[in-house]
Parts: C-alpha cells; structure tokens; sequence
C-alpha cells in the first residue's frame, strides 16, 4: 500500500469544509472527501488547537469574548509568576 501526499492547499480545504459542515458526521465526511478519518479527526484537533480560523466558527460572540479573556488570563498568571520568581531572586541576591 503507497502512501498518498496530500497537498497543503487540499489539507485546509479538508478542514474548511468539515467545519463549515459540523451536522455530517467525521466519518462520513471523510469518506466524501476520500481521506481516512483518523486523519481528518487528527487535521481538525490540530486546527483547533491552533486557533485555525474557523476552527471556532460554531461559537457566538459571548462565547469568543470568553476564549480570548481566559487566554488572556493564562497569560497574565504566567507573567505574574515570572514576577514573583525574579523578585524572590533580587531579594535573596541582594548584591545583583
């Protein structure tokens, strides 16, 4: 059995499609597009972890908003925790 490369340009009009058509079930819908569904269900996990657009097609603006500001908070609580540990670093190194 050979195996097929799949082109850039047809991998996101895969992905596209699937998600502009969320009622037709991963399975068949690879089928239609004459992929293996373990492919397309990994094509569409890695876009919407990615943030592919579209990938969040399916959630209304409250929903967005709250995405963003939940990522938005993670970043923060990273930041702050860079803080806290350069400060404990500059008070226990006083000499720095």
């Amino acid at each position: 059995m050979t195996r097929s490369t799949i082109s850039p340009q047809k991998k996101q009009e895969c992905i596209d499609y699937a998600l502009a058509h969320p009622e037709i079930g991963a399975q068949q819908l690879a089928a239609d597009l004459g992929i293996g569904y373990s492919t397309l269900s990994r094509w569409l996990r890695q876009a919407r972890q990615k943030g592919v657009e579209g990938a969040n097609r399916d959630l209304s603006a409250e929903q967005q908003r709250i995405k963003d500001l939940e990522k938005e908070n993670a970043h923060l609580r990273e930041v702050n925790e860079i803080i806290k540990k350069a400060h404990v670093y500059f008070v226990n190194n006083p000499s720095r």
